[in-house]
C-alpha cells in the first residue's frame, strides 16, 4: 500500500500586514505584525510597518530599492509555488536589509528544508531561535531539521520547547511524534500524532497519522477516529485512504477494499488510488480482478516503477511468469537497483526454473521486504568459498515451514567439511540437532543467543541464501528419503496409539495455514470440501491442523459420517517433536501448502498436497517438488474450483494400499 512518507513537519511563518491604504504606525512595545510572538523593539524595528508588496511574482532580478518585507512577501510565494531556490534568494535578500526578523530566518530555513539543504536549515533556524527563544514555529521548524538530519534525540528539547509554549501547534505536535517514534517511543508518539491529525485535520497529518499506526504495529487503533471524520465528511479522501491502509495492515482485505473504492471515485485520476485497489484485491487473493487496476494505474503513470513491479507479481501469481518477468524488467529499466522488482523478477525466474540467475535476485528479498529485517551479527557473511574447517552460522529465516525446507541444505555443507550452528525457531532445535551430526542448534532469541557471537565463528549466512551456491539447478536436488529424525522414543509410543486405531490407511490431513485471513482463504480449499477424500471408507483421519479447528471437524465429521482422530494431550503447533514422530508413523499426509506438508517431505513421509498453480520456490516450474521427492503435488488452476482436483485426488487414494507404495499406473507429478 501506499502511505504517506514520513518527512518532518514544517511551518512557513505568515507575516501579517495591515492593509497598505492605511497610514499607521506602531509602538515600540506593541507585537510585531511579523508573527514572531515578539514585541517590536526586539523584533522587526521599523521594518514592521512596511507594507506587503502586492507582487506574487518572483523574478530573478530583486530591485535595489525593494523593501524587506516585499522581498521576504514574494519570497514566501515562491516557498508556495515550489521554487525554493529562488524563495532562498530572496528571503537572503531581506534578511540583509532586516537581519532582525526572526520570520525572515524561520522561512529561509524553510525553503532551505525543503530544497533539501538541511545543513543549511539548521544554521537558519537555529538563528530564529536565537533572536526569538519563545517563538514556537522556529522552535518546532528546528525540531523537524533535527529530526531529517537523524537527530531525533537532539530535536525533543526544542519541540517540547514549542509545545509548552503553543500546546495546540498541530506542526510541533507531529514532529514530536515521528522524533519520538525514531526512537523507539511509540508509546509516547501515538498521542502526539492523533493529537495533531484533530488540530491540522489536513490531508498530510491524517496520513502520517495513520502511516504511524501501521509502522507501531497499532493499525486498529485508528479505525474510530477516520470513520469519525468520514462520518462528517464522506468525500474526505485522507480519512478513507488511511483508514484502508489500518485495515490492509491488520489482514482485513474486505473491510479496506470498499475505501479505497471511494478514495478511486473521488480521485479517478489518481495512478496511486488505482494502484492501491490494485494492492488490496491481490493481497485478498484476487489477482485477476487486480489486473485492471494496474493497467489503469499504468495508463494515467506509465513510468511508475512499483505499479510495474505489482503488475509483474499479479502475473506471476496467475501462473503467467514469462509475462510478469517482462513487467519487473520494465520496472528496473526505469528505476534500476529497485529491490521490490529484482526481488520479483527472481520469483519469476524460480517458477520458469532458472534457478542461478534466480538465485542472485533471491538474495534481495530484505530489501524488498522490510518488514522481515535480516538477522545482524558481526561476522562476515557467507561468500560460498571454501567452507571446510570453517564455523559458519546459518540463521534461519521467514516461517516454520521455510525452516524446515531450508534446513535441508545442512547436508551440503557438512559434506563440504564445515561445522554449522544453526540459529533457527525453538521449536526445531531438538529435530535439527537430532538430524545432522556436526549441527549444534540453538533458538532464535531477540537480542540473539550469546552463542551466536562466539569468536571462533568463522562466517554467517541466512538460509534462504545456501540455495545460490548448492542448489543451482535442477539436477543438483538430491533424490533424498527424509533429512529429518524424529525422536525415537516419540515415534514408538506414536506407533503404538497410532497402531491401535485399526488395520486401515493411517493418514493425517490439513487443510489451510494457521494464518486464515481474508487475503489466504483463497489458496485453501474448506475442509466441507474434502467430501470425496473423507467419505472413503476403511482411512483412519488423523488431525493435524495445528490451529483451533473444532467447528470445522465437527461439521465435517457430521456431513460424511465419520471420526477424524485427535489428542488432546500433544499441541501441533508448538510441539514439533510430536509433530514429527506422530507424522512418521502415517502412510500418508494431506495437506494444504503449509509447514504439515514440509515437515513430512522433510520425514520422507508420503504426501500429497492441494495448490494452486502459482508456487515458485517451492514447485521451481517443474509441475512436481524437487526438495522433496516423497511429495506429490495436486495442482489448482488458479481461478478454477477446488471439487475437481479433490475428485482427482479421492480416485488416486482409493486406489492406495495401507503401508504400500503408490501403484504403478500412476505417474507422480503434476495433477
Amino acid at each position: 500500500m501506499e502511505i504517506c512518507e514520513r518527512s518532518a513537519e514544517l511551518r512557513v511563518v505568515a507575516v501579517k500586514r495591515q492593509p497598505a491604504s492605511r497610514n499607521w504606525k506602531l509602538g515600540r512595545n506593541d507585537f510585531c505584525p511579523c508573527g514572531s510572538g515578539q514585541k517590536v523593539k526586539r523584533c522587526c524595528r521599523s521594518a514592521a510597518a512596511r507594507p506587503a508588496a502586492q507582487e506574487t511574482r518572483f523574478p530573478a532580478e530583486v530591485s535595489s530599492t525593494e523593501s524587506a518585507a516585499a522581498l521576504h512577501s514574494r519570497g514566501v510565494a515562491a516557498i508556495h509555488a515550489g521554487r525554493y531556490m529562488d524563495a532562498v534568494q530572496l528571503i537572503r535578500q531581506a534578511i540583509r536589509i532586516d537581519p532582525a526578523c526572526v520570520a525572515y530566518h524561520s522561512n529561509l530555513g524553510a525553503a532551505y528544508q525543503k530544497s533539501n539543504r538541511l545543513q543549511d536549515a539548521e544554521r537558519a533556524f537555529r538563528e530564529a531561535v536565537r533572536l526569538a527563544p519563545e517563538f514556537a514555529d522556529a522552535l518546532s521548524n528546528l525540531g523537524s531539521a533535527l529530526y531529517e538530519l537523524h537527530r531525533p534525540a537532539e530535536a525533543l528539547p526544542y519541540l517540547e520547547r514549542a509545545l509548552a509554549l503553543e500546546p495546540s501547534h498541530a506542526s510541533a505536535r507531529m514532529n514530536m511524534a515521528m522524533a519520538l517514534h525514531s526512537l523507539e517511543r511509540s508509546g509516547e508518539a501515538i498521542p502526539h500524532a492523533r493529537t495533531a491529525a484533530e488540530l491540522a485535520g489536513s490531508e498530510e497529518a491524517i496520513l502520517k497519522y495513520g502511516g504511524l499506526l501501521i509502522e507501531s504495529n497499532r493499525p486498529l487503533e485508528g479505525i474510530s477516529f477516520f470513520q469519525a471524520i468520514i462520518e462528517r465528511d464522506a468525500s474526505n479522501v485522507a480519512a478513507h485512504q488511511a483508514l484502508a491502509d489500518c485495515y490492509m495492515s491488520a489482514g482485513m482485505q474486505r473491510e479496506a477494499a470498499p475505501h479505497y473504492w471511494k478514495v478511486l471515485q473521488l480521485k479517478p485520476e489518481s495512478s496511486s488510488a488505482a494502484n492501491n485497489m490494485g494492492i488490496c484485491l491481490a493481497e485478498a487473493g484476487y489477482r485477476a480482478d487486480a489486473l485492471p487496476f494496474y493497467r489503469k494505474a499504468l495508463e494515467i503513470s506509465p513510468n511508475e516503477a512499483p505499479i510495474w513491479a505489482n503488475l509483474g507479481l499479479a502475473l506471476k501469481e496467475l501462473g503467467q511468469p514469462e509475462e510478469g518477468l517482462e513487467c519487473e524488467d520494465r520496472a528496473i529499466a526505469i528505476r534500476p537497483a529497485y529491490p521490490k522488482a529484482i526481488f520479483n523478477r527472481s520469483l519469476c525466474l524460480l517458477a520458469l526454473g532458472r534457478l542461478a540467475e534466480a538465485w542472485e535476485g533471491y538474495a534481495w528479498r530484505f530489501q524488498a521486504q522490510p518488514k522481515n529485517p535480516p538477522r545482524i551479527f558481526p561476522h562476515p557473511v557467507w561468500d560460498g568459498s571454501d567452507p571446510a574447517g570453517k564455523t559458519l552460522l546459518v540463521w534461519m529465516e521467514q516461517g516454520l515451514g521455510d525452516q524446515i525446507l531450508f534446513s535441508g541444505l545442512l547436508p551440503d555443507l557438512l559434506r563440504a567439511g564445515a561445522h554449522c550452528i544453526v540459529e533457527c525457531d525453538y521449536r526445531l532445535t531438538n529435530l535439527i540437532s537430532r538430524s545432522f551430526s556436526g549441527v549444534e542448534a540453538i533458538p532464535q532469541l531477540n537480542p540473539p543467543h550469546p552463542y551466536t557471537e562466539r569468536p571462533d565463528i568463522d562466517f554467517q549466512i541466512a538460509a534462504g541464501s545456501l540455495p545460490r551456491w548448492f542448489r543451482p539447478k535442477l539436477e543438483s536436488f538430491p533424490q533424498h528419503r527424509g533429512y529429518l529424525s524424529p525422536d525415537p522414543e516419540l515415534s514408538r509410543k506414536w506407533r503404538e496409539r497410532i497402531g491401535g486405531l485399526g488395520a486401515g490407511l493411517k493418514v493425517g490431513i490439513c487443510w489451510r495455514s494457521g494464518l486464515n485471513k481474508e487475503a489466504r482463504s483463497v489458496f485453501y480449499a474448506r475442509l466441507n470440501q474434502w467430501g470425496p477424500i473423507l467419505s472413503i471408507p476403511g482411512i483412519e483421519f488423523i488431525n493435524l491442523q495445528y490451529d483451533e479447528c473444532n467447528a470445522e471437524l465437527q461439521e465435517a465429521e457430521q456431513l460424511f459420517g465419520i471420526q477424524v482422530h485427535r489428542w488432546g494431550d500433544v499441541d501441533l503447533k508448538q510441539d514439533q517433536e510430536s509433530v514429527a514422530a506422530l507424522i512418521s508413523n502415517l502412510d500418508l499426509v494431506i495437506s494444504a501448502g503449509t509447514a504439515v506438508d514440509q515437515l513430512a517431505g522433510a520425514l520422507g513421509v508420503r504426501a500429497w498436497v492441494l495448490l494452486r498453480a502459482n508456487s515458485d520456490t517451492w514447485g521451481l516450474g517443474t509441475g512436481g517438488c524437487p526438495w522433496y521427492p516423497s511429495v506429490r503435488p495436486f495442482y489448482c488452476e488458479v481461478l478454477a474450483e477446488w471439487e475437481p482436483v479433490i475428485g482427482r485426488m479421492a480416485s488416486e487414494l482409493r486406489k492406495l494400499p495401507a503401508g504400500g507404495d503408490e501403484p504403478s499406473e500412476t505417474a507422480r507429478g503434476t495433477e
